[in-house]
């Protein structure tokens, strides 16, 4: 194999997409095939460049390794800017013909150097791996969770990064799960009772939602499960939240948001987003549900999980099945899941390595 490792240059306002970013795309596209068994969570060409070009909140690195002239795997890497800034967080994709314990050596030294220069002293890859196999089975530091020692997964360990935890990934059938969501809404009802009303939009945040949100959106990198993962306190403020309403639409994505809001203060409480990609309505990922510590045990993550999926078939109805990622340890949430139907397709691997 001829391999070079090229950095690939954010592109600028106006600009084409660059023939290396397109490859790099298609290289994503093919790895998530590999993977899973079809491409819902491949970006297009076109979307990949605008995320990024989008560097407000995050420095992002793109490098990419060539056999020839052949495009066979890469990384794409993002370095916050605001909080975490000795962290350098992304992920691997390696060409199902290619060899990952070729490629992901040599991406990773050209990524190390990037943001070791950049002041990162910390890197975290996530890294799914298909279920099932009758091979070793490795298991996260958490204890929870199980993932194969896949190719991959083995050249991680090689290269020194530690299993801190494993995420299980499930699809839902959304028609299928729609009674389901019915009667469970119902049941939560009865327990969060007239303490709490659910609000729901598609789109943009309201403007007057939107400092509150940000609260709830900064609880997201402290209350949810993450083991020994080293994250400090994202900083959230009204401007952030309306910047990633931005650029989603940007993307060609359209967020359906629904929200429990606690009556006598006014305060959002809890939240759950999905989006749907531009390019293929027929999905949609569960991106972020947290419920406020202070209001936990009322049912809320149930309330507004169940709104949210009666307002996604409602207004964004081709939309087949949901995709959506849990720690293993978050036997709660996964509950909830369950109950609503959703069913294992791969396990993701948090992997770390400290002391860059």
């Amino acid at each position: 194999m001829d391999l070079s490792v090229r950095t690939v240059p954010p592109p600028r306002g106006g600009e084409a997409t660059s023939p290396l970013v397109a490859a790099f795309a298609e290289v994503y596209r093919r790895h998530c095939v590999a993977t899973f068994g079809d491409d819902d969570l491949a970006d297009s060409a076109e979307v990949t460049a605008t995320a990024y070009a989008e560097q407000t909140y995050r420095r992002k690195l793109l490098v990419v390794a060539l056999d020839g002239e052949r495009v066979v795997g890469g990384a794409s890497f993002g370095m916050p800017l605001k909080d975490n800034t000795t962290l350098a967080e992304g992920d691997f994709a390696v060409d199902p013909d290619a060899d990952p314990g070729t490629v992901l050596p040599a991406v990773w030294e050209q990524v190390r150097a990037e943001v070791v220069a950049a002041g990162r002293r910390t890197a975290q890859v996530w890294m799914s791996h298909p279920l099932g196999g009758d091979g070793e089975l490795l298991v996260p530091r958490t204890g929870a969770g199980r993932l194969p020692r896949d190719k991959v997964a083995g050249t991680l360990l090689e290269l020194g990064f530690e299993l801190e935890q494993v995420e299980r990934h499930s699809v839902l059938d959304v028609a299928a799960a729609l009674p389901r969501a019915a009667t469970e809404a119902a049941r939560a009802r009865e327990v969060a009772g007239s303490a709490y009303e659910v609000l729901s939009w598609v789109g943009p945040t309201p403007e007057d939602l939107r400092a509150g949100m940000a609260d709830l959106m900064a609880r997201m990198s402290t209350d949810v499960p993450s083991g020994d993962l080293e994250l400090e306190p994202e900083e959230w403020d009204a401007e952030r939240v309306a910047t990633g309403d931005r650029v989603a639409a940007a993307l060609g994505r359209r967020k359906v948001t629904s929200i429990a809001r606690e009556v006598a203060t006014g305060q959002p409480v809890a939240y759950t987003e999905f989006v749907q990609p531009g390019d293929k309505p027929q999905v949609a990922y569960q991106e972020d549900t947290l419920v406020h510590a202070g209001h936990r045990g009322h049912r809320l993550g149930m309330l507004v999980k169940a709104a949210n999926l009666a307002v996604l078939a409602r207004e964004l109805p081709d939309v087949a099945r949901v995709h959506t990622w849990n720690a293993t340890e978050n036997a709660h949430m996964l509950a909830i899941n369950h109950a609503l139907g959703f069913t294992d397709r791969s396990a993701e691997g948090g992997w770390q390595l400290t002391g860059l």
